[in-house]
């Protein structure tokens, strides 16, 4: 009898779907051009920011689908190889997933240092692949710069997020 059960299927409502959309929402704000010539301003990662968030609150709610799906949209929309944002997506969701109940219930503080070390290593990670597909290595100082205005990104666009999880959830 129990060959015969099927797996249960969970429905959070629409609710549920909030992380996600937000999600979304901050691909198409990375999308949206800023500056001018004179002065260029980095954009920071917030599709990384918000997914990073997402699982560590509400982990159940940012599947590997979805992170598969939003790191495709990046990279179609994005001038990186076809793959790059999708596996960084998806490396975030194994690192957080395995490590969350070491900074689970932690200060913002401990998330955020979190966030930062872990965003460097992917950067540095996005860094490598991107000069080896171009056959040369490219400057980092690019990377790194957007690099710090996503790790102090981090924080204004997490207080957004909780106020958003908040009033939603």
């Amino acid at each position: 009898m129990n060959a015969l059960r099927r797996p249960a299927i969970v429905s959070f409502g629409f609710a549920g779907f909030v992380p996600v959309i937000a999600t979304f929402v901050m691909v198409i704000l990375m999308m949206v051009p800023l500056g001018t010539g004179a002065a260029n301003i980095a954009m920071p990662n917030l599709v990384l920011i918000s997914v990073f968030y997402w699982l560590s609150s509400r982990p159940l709610l940012m599947p590997y689908w979805a992170c598969a799906v939003l790191g495709f949209f990046l990279d179609l929309w994005l001038d990186v190889p076809m793959g790059l944002n999708m596996v960084l997506l998806l490396l975030t969701r194994l690192f957080v997933l395995n490590q969350l109940k070491h900074f689970k219930g932690r200060s913002r503080l401990v998330h955020w240092v979190i966030f930062a070390v872990l965003s460097f290593a992917l950067y540095v990670l996005s860094w490598l692949v991107v000069s080896f597909v171009y056959g040369a290595m490219l400057p980092p100082e690019p990377l790194a710069l957007q690099w710090v205005v996503t790790a102090f990104s981090y924080a204004p666009v997490g207080f957004l997020l909780g106020r958003l999880r908040r009033a939603a959830m």
